[in-house]
């Protein structure tokens, strides 16, 4: 697929879901203080629900964490999706020869 794809089924998928997110409270990141959120999603055209929790940067409005239960199908089938973000030594590309 296509970039301007993606962005475009991605848009399909916020337009056919329900989105809530609500602020839980503050907790530290690797010594970082981070604004936890969380979120839950459900399409039912796609038969999708989700529910997790994000820890976005008090200081540079960065993701650095997220955690994420994902149910699809009537089977109730589960995925559990953990990321942390790391930042350091973070280049912009070479350009050219």
């Amino acid at each position: 697929m296509t970039p301007q794809q993606v962005m475009k089924r991605e848009e399909e998928n916020r337009k056919n879901s329900k989105i809530t997110c609500r602020y839980l409270n503050d907790e530290s990141v690797s010594g970082e203080t981070a604004a936890v959120y969380s979120t839950h999603t459900e399409n039912r055209e796609m038969d999708v629900k989700s529910d997790g929790q994000i820890w976005i940067s008090k200081g540079s409005g960065l993701p650095l964490r997220e955690e994420m239960d994902i149910g699809m199908g009537r089977e109730s089938s589960k995925h559990h999706h953990s990321v942390r973000y790391e930042y350091g030594n973070v280049q912009p590309p070479q350009l050219g020869p």
